[in-house]
């Protein structure tokens, strides 16, 4: 029921439009100088069959030719037809002057009658009189409401285009972050099981620092954007999980230096900071270490940008540089949000080394 009051108002508002243009249409066709009709009805009649005839050509380009011609690419064509088009309502007009207008009201064509009134019907309807009087007279005035609607017509596609977009990345966003969160909630609630089995004292800490995790994920993060001090808090609460977890195994040391207000992406830091928690502290039988360097930067226009640096150790008998199909699946997860939310203006490197592994992420001012 809803849908259908919907969609009549929208029908509505269509219909409202068209007339709304069609009227200002003929009030344009009227002109400033009305007062040259002898009579309300000889305007009427003139402007009104001029409107019918630019309605015609605008319908029959709108209806037929944009969705047969132009909208296939074939654009020569599509202008070819609409040249005919006007040819042939051109014609009708001087049909409809001829044999109704001058004779109804010669008062008002006394100058055009004595310079082509010898001219019969089938002359003026020649081609050469016909192309003659399009292309210094016709084609501007039976061609513009179609221009019009048109440059609208592209206007309203362009907007349905851009909205299609916007949804479009929206669910590729929300897709890849429903990758993460469950994984995240899982590793988490497997520590929770284990502080729990052990009886650990930190275990209400934990259901309260993923208490606070779920919220800002499932409430507090929907923008495209948000604070990038709430991120960092949103970190912070995860390393203080992880650090439940691994206790003196794992060591993080935060350097962060950025302006209020500044903005990012969310959850975009959250899976680098969480693999290099666990890769670190799995693979490294001594302390892992992580640094964590998030600082504002600025560019010579005074753009703020980021620069995030989130290293780990790692063994130095550890496993190969992973080749490119085997990455992380945060860094393939991480790489997919970038390309989506900072197109063009981001840099990604990771440094695999001996002894340590590194991702600087650079984003530039939007």
């Amino acid at each position: 029921m809803r849908m259908s009051l919907t969609a009549t108002i929208t029908d509505n508002k269509k219909t409202f439009g068209l007339i709304a243009f069609w009227s200002a249409i003929f009030l344009l066709n009227t002109g400033p100088l009305w007062e040259k009709y002898s009579s309300f009805r000889e305007m009427i009649e003139t402007v009104g069959a001029v409107t019918f005839l630019q309605f015609v050509l605008a319908f029959t380009t709108m209806r037929y030719l944009v969705p047969n011609f132009l909208e296939k690419g074939r654009i020569v064509l599509f202008w070819s037809l609409v040249f005919i088009v006007i040819i042939l309502v051109t014609e009708i007009n001087i049909v409809y002057r001829v044999l109704y207008l001058e004779i109804q009201y010669p008062e008002s064509y006394t100058g055009f009658l004595k310079a082509y009134g010898h001219m019969t019907l089938s002359q003026r309807l020649s081609l050469f009189w016909t192309l003659r009087w399009i292309v210094f007279n016709k084609v501007p005035l039976f061609l513009f409401p179609t221009v019009l609607l048109l440059v609208n017509d592209f206007y309203q596609k362009q907007q349905a285009l851009l909205k299609l977009e916007k949804q479009k990345r929206s669910a590729e966003l929300d897709a890849l972050k429903n990758q993460l969160n469950p994984h995240f909630i899982f590793n988490t609630l497997n520590n929770i099981y284990a502080l729990a089995l052990k009886k650990s004292d930190q275990t209400h800490v934990a259901v309260e620092g993923l208490s606070n995790i779920l919220d800002y994920v499932v409430y507090r993060c929907r923008d495209e954007y948000v604070d990038l001090l709430a991120e960092i808090e949103l970190i912070k609460d995860f390393v203080a999980l992880e650090k439940i977890r691994y206790r003196d195994r794992l060591d993080v040391v935060f350097s962060i230096n950025i302006d209020e207000g500044t903005k990012i992406a969310p959850l975009l830091l959250l899976n680098l900071v969480e693999n290099a928690c666990k890769h670190g502290a799995r693979e490294e039988l001594n302390t892992a270490k992580v640094r964590i360097h998030v600082e504002t930067t600025e560019n010579e226009l005074k753009e703020i940008g980021l620069k995030i640096e989130i290293e780990n150790s790692k063994p130095i008998q550890a496993s190969p540089p992973q080749s490119m199909d085997q990455e992380r699946v945060g860094l393939v997860n991480l790489k997919k949000q970038l390309e989506i939310l900072y197109p063009n203006s981001h840099t990604l490197k990771v440094q695999n080394e001996k002894g340590t592994y590194k991702v600087v992420l650079v984003l530039e001012p939007k």
